[in-house]
């Protein structure tokens, strides 16, 4: 997804109001500085001087003693209900890129031209594209080329900024989309190898999809086994791929991962691993399970749902399962990290706003400095957007989309959750 076509304004909230934040310490992780005793100075919703000691007609804001840095990017989010779009701004999350599009994103495009909506700043895809049984609603069934040429045509017409695709697309269809040269993210089909799915474009892999399956020694007897998956059955699939993905674990072969590391350098191939979600699904059913407290939180519609799954107990080898490849995806994302792809936060939306918390607490455990995590959740999808001009720096010219912590999170990660106001826009308050 590259150039600023990909969005084409990213328009939100814009204050009308001046604002000078005094006396606070700015960290740009862009440029990888903290600059104490600093006054930004805000207007017409971008960052319209930095500096010491700045004078201006406009509402002031004391920093003293904290730290500012860009709103944050959750890069992969599914949300459908207007709701949730505060919880996100409470949390410091400025910017959702949304992973399936559905009818009701139309409405909310039109509304943030508008400038006056406080809500995060949003790029949204198609609808999930998808093979002849899809396994999410609202997704857009295909079984070849030219009904994948055609969806993408729709989609486009419907005003996607890039197209979401899915597990079960056949490859003929997959390598149709691509073909059309219309940016494209999201899993790696089970019928398509991830270095093609690098090589075919794909800007961005979600959730580390494909990239243990690759780097297996197993690799063919595991593809059979995923071609005999039931999408009808949905806890015999969830066993199953829960075997195959284990497997894939214990069967990993280094010198395949410096190879596809190499691929994904040469096509610029992102990954957002959404550790939190692979958390999750190794926990359930213990006390460590992570969405127990925040299920008031997480969207009405989906809170029967996940309170039913924070409940089911699966057997113990089940979660002796689960707990593995969760341990290998944290080894995985360290060396996707050590080698120099690009990683981007994104979280699937467990709970908006605080599930982007523990995804960077999450990228560090894996092995990324706190200002390396920060920099995944803030200059970084502002180089996967094309937009480098307008988010992820703490500089003249940016949007003042900006969190003041009382505390400095390259000390500590935990400390990006010691929220003291959110500014949107350069409008400003407290969560």
């Amino acid at each position: 997804m590259t150039g600023s076509h990909a969005i084409p304004e990213l328009a939100g909230f814009r204050s009308a109001t001046p604002l000078l934040v005094t006396d606070v310490t700015v960290l740009d992780p862009a440029a990888g500085s903290v600059r104490t005793h600093q006054d930004l100075l805000l207007r017409h919703g971008r960052i319209a001087a930095a500096g010491a000691s700045l004078d201006a007609e406009a509402e002031v804001l004391v920093g003293t003693g904290l730290v500012a840095l860009p709103g944050l990017w959750d890069m992969h989010v599914h949300t459908f209900d207007e709701s949730t779009l505060p919880k996100f701004l409470a949390r410091g999350v400025t910017g959702i890129r949304h992973m399936g599009g559905a009818p009701v994103h139309g409405k909310w495009r039109a509304r943030l031209r508008g400038g006056d909506w406080l809500a995060p700043r949003m790029v949204f895809a198609g609808p999930i594209l998808d093979g002849p049984r899809p396994s999410r609603p609202g997704s857009i069934a295909l079984t070849s080329a030219d009904e994948a040429t055609a969806a993408v045509a729709r989609c486009v017409d419907d005003g996607a900024e890039f197209l979401k695709v899915y597990s079960q697309l056949p490859a003929e269809a997959y390598a149709a989309i691509a073909a059309t040269g219309v940016p494209f993210a999201g899993h790696v089909p089970w019928t398509v190898p991830i270095a093609t799915a690098a090589a075919s474009g794909q800007r961005s892999i979600e959730h580390l999809d494909g990239l243990a399956l690759g780097t297996s020694l197993s690799e063919k007897e595991i593809r059979a086994g995923l071609s005999t998956l039931d999408v009808s059955d949905p806890v015999g699939m969830f066993t199953r791929l829960s075997q195959l993905n284990h497997l894939a674990a214990v069967t990993h072969d280094p010198a395949r991962l410096a190879a596809l590391c190499r691929t994904f350098l040469r096509h610029g191939t992102w990954h957002v691993p959404t550790l939190a979600v692979l958390e999750a699904k190794a926990t359930v059913g213990t006390p460590d399970f992570p969405l127990t407290p925040y299920l008031p939180d997480i969207e009405p519609a989906l809170r029967p749902a996940w309170a039913q799954v924070g409940s089911w107990s699966p057997d113990a080898a089940t979660r002796d399962r689960e707990q593995a490849v969760f341990q290998h995806s944290l080894h995985l994302v360290r060396e996707l990290h050590r080698a120099g792809v690009a990683l981007l936060a994104g979280t699937d939306t467990f709970v908006p706003g605080h599930s982007l918390h523990d995804e960077l607490a999450l990228l560090v455990r894996a092995g990324l400095s706190p200002l390396d995590a920060l920099r995944a959740a803030t200059s970084d999808p502002a180089r996967f957007l094309g937009a480098t001009d307008r988010f992820g720096a703490v500089a003249p010219g940016q949007a003042a989309d900006l969190l003041l912590l009382a505390a400095n999170p390259l000390d500590d990660i935990a400390h990006t959750r010691a929220i003291r106001a959110v500014i949107v826009g350069g409008g400003h308050f407290q969560p």
